[in-house]
């Protein structure tokens, strides 16, 4: 049985990626305006519909997910959500004037009036094209969001296609794709005709009936640890906020000049060695990073106010390729 809801009312302020994330994936409208909970027997139809979209976009979004902190499962709860508002709103027993519409129109087509079953599936054809929308703005926010946070956007590789061959430099369609007669394509459908043209799985130029398909791999600024030491993202990390058996371990060290800051006040342990590993960090050979986060964690590892700093550096570590033997 139904159960019956009352969902708060919405701000008047306009919502945007930055302050109500989830608010915006969530599409909150159609949500508030569903005033009952479905049963499980009524979204079963509909689950694997859900299961499979949310599965297929996950893994061809999987790095953009990742970098918002979301899982397959986040993804498939917000599907469900989805699903909610399709059957509070959109589905033909909600919608009468459309279901009266599609009762003539079945009549005419199949000269017999229509069973229970086939009114699930026209609901469930109506739910696949809702929902691959719905998957299709939770990408567009997504990608919004890490704008936000990287300054930069999030795609790994920006698509063409067009009749004419490509240029020989292909690089060069990310200056001006028009000139040359191509037009912009999700990655997500470039990998679907890549299954069905005879090419190679990783290509990435290639043509497919009269078309040219080209993905150029962008550059990514992968997140460092300047990005993610002292960035506020732990209250106790304030000052203010640090617990009163905590303060010891901060007192200030004494040492040589190098212990003072710019403004010749003492650095605490903390504070120092954050400075002197930043500054060995910023080099740009991969082995050389390596050889500094090992050194880190070696040195570190069993320092309890370094455990957040030594996880952190034990998986940029992995992301470079692992330990040196």
């Amino acid at each position: 049985m139904n159960q019956e809801i009352s969902r708060p009312q919405a701000s008047s302020k306009k919502i945007s990626t930055s302050n109500d994330f989830e608010l915006a994936y969530l599409r909150h409208q159609y949500f508030r305006r569903v005033k009952y909970n479905p049963t499980e027997q009524e979204m079963q139809p509909y689950m694997y519909i859900v299961q499979h979209l949310t599965k297929n976009t996950f893994y061809t979004y999987f790095n953009l997910f990742k970098a918002v902190g979301m899982y397959h499962e986040d993804v498939l709860n917000i599907g469900r959500v989805h699903l909610v508002s399709f059957l509070g709103l959109y589905s033909l027993e909600q919608m009468k004037s459309k279901k009266k519409q599609w009762l003539i129109d079945f009549n005419l087509d199949h000269e017999v009036d229509p069973e229970k079953k086939d009114l699930v599936q026209k609901n469930r054809a109506n739910f696949t094209m809702f929902f691959k929308q719905r998957m299709e703005d939770l990408v567009r926010v997504c990608r919004q969001k890490v704008r936000n946070i990287k300054g930069q956007p999030s795609e790994e590789y920006a698509v063409f296609y067009g009749t004419p061959k490509p240029p020989k430099h292909p690089t060069m369609l990310l200056k001006g794709h028009e000139e040359f007669g191509y037009k912009k394509l999700d990655f997500s459908i470039f990998k679907s005709i890549r299954k069905k043209a005879t090419v190679n799985r990783d290509a990435t130029i290639f043509e497919f009936n009269g078309t040219w398909y080209v993905a150029i791999a962008l550059e990514q600024k992968s997140l460092e640890l300047e990005d993610l030491v002292g960035s506020d993202s732990n209250p106790y990390e304030n000052r203010h906020n640090t617990q009163s058996d905590e303060l010891y371990r901060y007192s200030p060290i004494k040492g040589p000049k190098w212990s003072l800051d710019v403004d010749g006040h003492p650095l605490t342990q903390e504070e120092d060695e954050s400075k002197y590993f930043r500054k060995l960090f910023s080099k740009k050979s991969d082995y050389r990073k390596r050889v500094t986060l090992q050194n880190f964690i070696a040195k570190n590892k069993n320092i309890m106010q370094y455990e957040e700093e030594v996880g952190t550096a034990k998986r940029l570590l992995k992301s470079l390729g692992g330990w040196i033997r």
